[in-house]
């Protein structure tokens, strides 16, 4: 069995994860969250009309890799299909498998990068091609430390302070960029046929605390000629979070639903937010990263 710590807990797998830290505290205390080859329950197995299902205690999906069967907050059972590979499986877990485990557990799980300075954390979001990994490089290139690069996990204490719990130490990056920046990439794990992405080891340093966030920032496309920067408020702040959940897709309206809703309150009425949309033509990569910067100065 493998130990880890993600997301602030301890795990436990029969399965590999790479790219996941190594639980170095007391061995002999009870992992969090359990990972491990399950049978499918056949009530499941006999749904032929949709392919996923949330609840507070018991979750499951199924795809062209796997099934996966999420329960109580603290385990996640799997099963490859035929023809399924196993990084691909690897992917799942860590995506879906652990996002459901945010939603049993009140946590929510956002879809973002985030990085951190002794202030506290910078969350940053944005659709593929909004220049979501660039604006993260510019923070690690000044300062800054990286704490997630895909999802993060926010919860909210006391309705006073939201925290987001780190992920692993590694990055996503397109094969363009990976051989720009010198990486052998027979060394790196590939991780997305479709994407073309492998996961680069982070050379900086990698904290396992959870931190207070200071700033979530959302990147966009404007069909206007300038950048625009906008702070968001009020029911705003609510929607950007609940459309940038790592299940949204899945869940569709029910993101806005109380289970998932009230946690997006709570983090609206904590964490400052802002939206920075470059236009669609030309480049104005400089002016985001600087206009990202002025937000948190200003913080």
């Amino acid at each position: 069995m493998y130990h880890y710590r993600l997301y602030g807990l301890s795990l436990i797998s029969d399965l590999e994860f790479p790219q996941l830290v190594e639980e170095t505290s007391d061995m002999s205390v009870a992992p969090e969250i359990r990972i491990e080859e399950c049978e499918v329950p056949e009530a499941i197995l006999n749904i032929t009309d949709k392919k996923y299902d949330f609840s507070t205690s018991f979750s499951w999906l199924s795809n062209l890799t796997t099934w996966l069967v999420v329960e109580n907050g603290n385990r996640i059972g799997y099963r490859l299909k035929e023809g399924g590979k196993v990084q691909a499986l690897r992917n799942f877990i860590l995506g879906f498998g652990m996002s459901m485990i945010a939603h049993q557990r009140g946590m929510l799980a956002i879809h973002c990068s985030a990085v951190v300075d002794e202030n506290g954390a910078v969350l940053i979001a944005g659709e593929s091609g909004a220049g979501k990994s660039t604006l993260t490089t510019a923070f690690l290139e000044n300062g800054y430390h990286l704490m997630a690069d895909d999802m993060a996990f926010v919860q909210t204490v006391d309705k006073k302070t939201s925290y987001a719990y780190p992920a692993f130490p590694f990055q996503k990056l397109c094969r363009n960029v990976a051989v720009e920046k010198g990486y052998n990439l027979d060394e790196l794990i590939y991780i997305n046929e479709d994407k073309d992405k492998f996961l680069v080891p982070y050379q900086g340093d990698f904290k396992l605390e959870r931190v207070p966030i200071k700033a979530f920032i959302m990147l966009g496309i404007t069909n206007g000629t300038e950048v625009e920067v906008k702070e968001i408020n009020g029911l705003d702040r609510f929607i950007m979070y609940a459309n940038n959940l790592f299940l949204r897709h899945l869940l569709r309206e029910r993101k806005y639903n109380p289970e998932f809703g009230q946690l997006c309150i709570e983090m609206a009425a904590c964490v400052p937010t802002y939206s920075i949309s470059r236009p669609f033509e030309g480049d104005t990569t400089t002016q985001v990263i600087q206009n990202a910067f002025d937000i948190i100065t200003e913080l």
